[in-house]
């Protein structure tokens, strides 16, 4: 009997030891892309960044997160192990290389044009697909904008950046979401009403995504205390703190019920 509990205790040891082994190898990115994750006194700050931080609280695990740019941290999380991405909308191509847990907000997607010149360009093309579009580098907007026909002329560097260019002229739509370019605006001294919804693109999750060849018990490690946090309404008071009610949905489009992305309750990843 003695034997046998010494040999249970090696084993969750050992067990135990693999585990902090596989959490400090993890690799945690974030891009600049405020206010779901960005820089702030040369520390990671966001809603991502703060709801991973809690989970980290709670599984134990220490790893450092960076605000690196997307194209690195998607290139390498498509050829390396242990790597976590905190913000990803999953489409059939990323499935290939990441594994999904979530969601953690829901992003409400649409095509922007400067409120004052909204009715000039519906009038010089009703369909949209002839004006100069533009979109974030790297994000899922710049698929969408291509698959959808739209004009993308512009690959930009971040909302902020967008937004400037969108006000200077280099363009005529802006493919964003709406959590992320409301931010943009009052950053800039823009109201957001500044901008009009010329077509709503649908609303999408947002997930945390492992690369391949993580360790499975990693990966479920952070499900649950992901999961966890829906159930006992922390969650829920991040996403509340990071991200107001959004501010340029279309006349008569419902709005999510607060409580986040799923109202808190469970939805599998």
């Amino acid at each position: 009997m003695k034997n046998a509990l010494c040999g249970l205790l090696l084993l969750l040891l050992a067990w135990s030891a693999a585990c902090a082994a596989d959490q400090a190898a993890l690799r945690i990115y974030a891009m600049e892309s405020r206010p779901i994750s960005f820089m702030e006194g040369g520390q990671p700050s966001g809603l991502v960044v703060e709801m991973a931080r809690e989970v980290q609280r709670r599984i134990g695990d220490a790893n450092r997160i960076e605000v690196v740019p997307w194209a690195r941290a998607n290139l390498l999380a498509q050829k390396e192990p242990n790597v976590l991405l905190l913000s990803i909308i999953r489409t059939p191509e990323r499935d290939r290389y990441l594994r999904t847990i979530g969601p953690v907000f829901q992003l409400h997607m649409a095509c922007y044009a400067l409120r004052s010149r909204a009715a000039a360009l519906r009038a010089r093309d009703p369909s949209l697909r002839s004006l100069r579009a533009g979109a974030r580098r790297g994000s899922v907007f710049i698929k969408l904008a291509r698959d959808a026909g739209y004009n993308l002329k512009e690959e930009i560097n971040g909302s902020d950046t967008a937004v400037r260019m969108l006000m200077a002229g280099r363009f005529e739509l802006l493919l964003d979401g709406d959590e992320i370019i409301s931010g943009a605006m009052r950053r800039q001294g823009l109201a957001p009403t500044a901008l009009e919804v010329m077509a709503p693109l649908g609303v999408k999750d947002v997930n945390f995504a492992f690369s391949q060849g993580t360790p499975e018990a990693v990966i479920q490690a952070w499900d649950a205390a992901l999961r966890d946090m829906k159930r006992d309404g922390s969650y829920q008071a991040i996403v509340h703190r990071w991200l107001p009610e959004p501010a340029l949905l279309p006349a008569g489009r419902q709005q999510p019920a607060k409580g986040g992305s799923n109202g808190g309750k469970e939805r599998p990843g």
